[in-house]
């Protein structure tokens, strides 16, 4: 998406859980009950509640870029045509919505629905947002059948939270499938003679390394944040971490949630002599000299290459196909999955056939206690279920946005189809020991940036990284009492 409008749910794919270890002080700490949409469903305090379906006026935050906003606009008069609801949405940019946000929280004056952040599960726990969790449940007036049978099977589940694996939530309801993909050039690899894309880490380098002779910039991507090439990192820990999927998966959830990472490094599971993190080293040094020149403090040009013809690949979302659409840019692209780790570039650490990941999503708009306050949550939660409806709001944005649907019965984007045949049956791992607080994350940012120019060695790298870990570790136990830490480290 355009500059302000990149899913820093993006970050959702692989930051998430880091939320959970912000700033909690401020704003009404009162809980704001779940409740079900069109029934009596017992809310945080025991008793039933029912939803007002009243007509109210209602506000939907959103981060979306212009040329997403005609599509928004018209799920948003469709929904109040029907129902009679005068809902609207509130644009704040990408960059600016977190601090934006906090400050209406602390204030008691936020939207009734929001999204683009990626702090929800901090949301929940200072009682800002409700859990979606009894909502899902109910019957949807779009499907008549319960809202949950709408969705793809798994994503759902896929957006759950269970850290706390009695007491499980769902901070918000998912309205995309983001996936993020290799993008290609096809002119390029015509003219290296690359007549596929890459399947395996191995052929990619074959292909970068073609790209360089022939003077094509082989890759390019930008370093000045951290979610971009974070992509590449987010798929690469997941090989490299899944044999220890066993030892470390604690509530046996078939993923490696914080919480045990915390204790992952408390038990010395995890250090700086761990060979995963020499192993995702060795592989972001090699990746670094074909990249494009300044990628450190390269923003949105990682896009402009691209679109341009002067990069033979890129990495990036699925929304990438409508923005493509929407620029009319010159360059004739292919999609495909991202290159795996194989054995011939990685022997201890690769596979021989693609990890397929369960079609899964997270939380992308969360309704407020604002919206309990007002009695809008019932208009609110109807106001999501046709956001998500598969002759709604889901079909406007997978027809007008390029975007892959959450729920059944919707067409994927052309485009899109080829990256479908990556989605299977196994859970993607995320390595989160680097994200224990915003601090350790910015520490593990920085260093890495050196590390790609030659400012410092691995070894330093490594260093730094184990000098503080356990502290980190020990300060996101310690503010998540919920997380029941001592029993796994007594």
């Amino acid at each position: 998406m355009r500059k302000t409008s990149i899913w820093t749910l993006v970050l959702i794919l692989v930051a998430v859980t880091l939320s959970a270890c912000g700033n909690n002080s401020g704003g009404d700490k009162e809980k704001a009950a779940p409740a079900a949409a069109n029934s009596g469903t017992p809310g945080k305090s025991g008793e039933a509640t029912s939803l007002s379906q009243d007509p109210v006026a209602f506000t939907i935050l959103h981060n979306q870029g212009e040329y997403a906003w005609p599509a928004y606009q018209t799920i948003t008069d469709s929904f109040n045509q029907e129902t009679g609801n005068t809902s609207e949405l509130k644009y704040i940019p990408a960059q600016e919505l977190e601090n934006w946000l906090q400050a209406q929280f602390v204030a008691n004056s936020e939207p009734e629905i929001i999204s683009g952040t990626g702090k929800f599960a901090d949301y929940f726990k200072n009682g800002w947002i409700v859990d979606m969790l009894p909502y899902i449940e109910e019957i949807s007036p779009y499907t008549n059948k319960p809202w949950k049978d709408s969705f793809l099977p798994g994503l759902i589940e896929s957006a759950i939270d269970r850290t706390d694996a009695e007491n499980p939530h769902l901070y918000g309801i998912p309205n995309q499938v983001v996936t993020t993909n290799l993008y290609y050039n096809k002119e390029i690899f015509s003219q290296i003679g690359v007549s596929e894309p890459p399947a395996t880490v191995s052929e990619f380098f074959e292909v970068l390394k073609k790209a360089k002779e022939a003077g094509f910039i082989p890759f390019s991507i930008q370093n000045s944040v951290d979610w971009n090439l974070g992509w590449i990192a987010t798929d690469l820990f997941n090989y490299l971490w899944r044999p220890k999927l066993p030892e470390l998966d604690l509530n046996q959830s078939g993923k490696i949630e914080m919480n045990e990472w915390a204790i992952a490094v408390m038990q010395d599971k995890v250090t700086k002599d761990s060979p995963e993190l020499k192993e995702y080293l060795r592989f972001m040094k090699e990746l670094a000299p074909y990249l494009n020149e300044g990628f450190n403090s390269a923003s949105w040009e990682f896009e402009g290459i691209f679109n341009d013809g002067k990069s033979a690949m890129t990495i990036n979302g699925s929304w990438y196909p409508n923005q493509h659409q929407q620029g009319g840019f010159k360059v004739d692209y292919g999609i495909a999955p991202m290159p795996y780790l194989d054995k011939g570039y990685s022997p201890k650490f690769g596979q021989d056939v693609r990890y397929k990941y369960k079609i899964g999503s997270a939380p992308s708009y969360a309704i407020t206690r604002a919206a309990v306050k007002k009695k809008a949550d019932g208009q609110a939660v109807q106001f999501l279920q046709y956001m998500t409806a598969p002759e709604g709001g889901a079909k406007v944005l997978a027809e007008q946005l390029n975007l892959i649907p959450v729920v059944q019965g919707v067409e994927v984007p052309e485009i899109l189809k080829p990256i479908m045949d990556s989605f299977g049956n196994d859970q993607q791992l995320v390595f989160n020991a680097n994200e224990f607080s915003a601090e350790q994350k910015d520490k593990w940012f920085k260093n890495q940036q050196k590390y790609l120019v030659g400012k410092m060695t691995a070894d330093e790298f490594l260093n730094e990284f184990g000098k503080d870990l356990k502290k980190y570790a020990t300060e996101a136990i310690k503010n998540h009492p919920e997380w029941n830490a001592e029993q796994y480290l007594k």
